[in-house]
């Protein structure tokens, strides 16, 4: 299934014009049409550098690194248009120079991409509260908005989101450094057998794991870590992103989960209440097979 980038151009349907219009006061535009809705959707220069910036702190904060024609084709532009982007944000010091194709931010960078993630998402989370609306189309809402909403405006929908909910969501390829600050964070936490449900089965690896689970927060990734019990193991983790399995991170018996691969569950009054991810557990390095997955429950407060 597409997530992230790739899920809102493919459902809503973009198209970018191969052609700028005319310049006008200095600032290009790109149309951008939405097929079968009958609307039109004009983008200026900065909002598209806002949206790579974006991008581009995502990506750094999954431990990823992407080149500009790798940009271009996920959002649908020329590598041309996507160049000209970069060359724009290098000069105003959100992005080196870049080395062997590879996008990498600034420290500046960095404090802005935050900013318009963690508007993006807010901005997401509000429009499928108040509409019940699925993710990729409150994206879409979101994408359109954040360019353009006040500081007070975005304040008075962070305590709606705190004090004012109305409806649950289902939200993936969270960051939660947007939710807390820096530090680590115990938790409550199942380990099932996913095919046994009504009732569910815990899975035998949960009596050799710390009955408690750790979101470490830092400014440069944030990860569940899943601890062992002394002298007990449990062999290899696995997490899966964009249908790849990926062995998780291990030191001294402590796994690293990054929270990225989990959906979420919100509601009201709490802005996470629950995280979900299916992992897969091996005794040796071997790719996992369907009978070495598990269903991961985080209760996350």
């Amino acid at each position: 299934m597409l997530t992230g980038w790739k899920a809102f151009a493919e459902n809503t349907g973009y198209r970018v014009a191969d052609e700028y219009i005319k310049k006008t006061g200095g600032k290009g535009k790109m149309v951008k049409k939405i097929e079968n809705r009958n609307i039109d959707v004009t983008k200026a220069r900065g909002e598209l550098e806002e949206d790579l910036l974006e991008y581009v702190y995502r990506t750094w904060r999954q431990g990823r690194q992407i080149t500009s024609k790798e940009y271009a084709r996920e959002v649908n532009i020329t590598g041309y248009e996507a160049a000209g982007l970069v060359r724009s944000l290098v000069k105003k010091g959100f992005l080196c120079e870049p080395e062997n194709g590879h996008l990498e931010l600034t420290d500046k960078g960095k404090l802005e991409g935050m900013e318009c993630l963690a508007r993006h998402e807010k901005l997401t989370q509000f429009f499928q509260m108040v509409s019940g609306m699925e993710q990729q189309r409150a994206q879409e809402d979101a994408c359109r908005v954040e360019h353009y909403i006040s500081p007070e405006g975005l304040k008075g929908i962070e305590n709606f989101l705190q004090y004012g909910d109305v409806y649950d969501r289902i939200y993936d390829d969270m960051d939660l450094y947007t939710f807390y600050e820096d530090g680590d964070f115990p938790m409550a936490f199942g380990l099932y057998e996913p095919e046994r449900r009504n009732p569910r089965f815990l899975a035998t690896e949960y009596e050799k794991l710390e009955h408690s689970v750790i979101l470490r927060v830092k400014k440069s990734q944030n990860y569940f870590l899943l601890k062992t019990k002394k002298d007990e193991s449990i062999g290899c983790v696995w997490y899966r992103r964009d249908e790849e399995w990926i062995q998780a991170k291990e030191e001294k018996g402590v796994y690293q989960l990054p929270t990225d691969i989990f959906t979420y569950t919100a509601n009201t009054g709490i802005p996470v209440t629950e995280a979900v991810a299916i992992i897969a557990i091996t005794r040796f390095e071997q790719k996992p097979l369907p009978i070495d997955y598990r269903e991961l429950n985080i209760h996350v407060w």
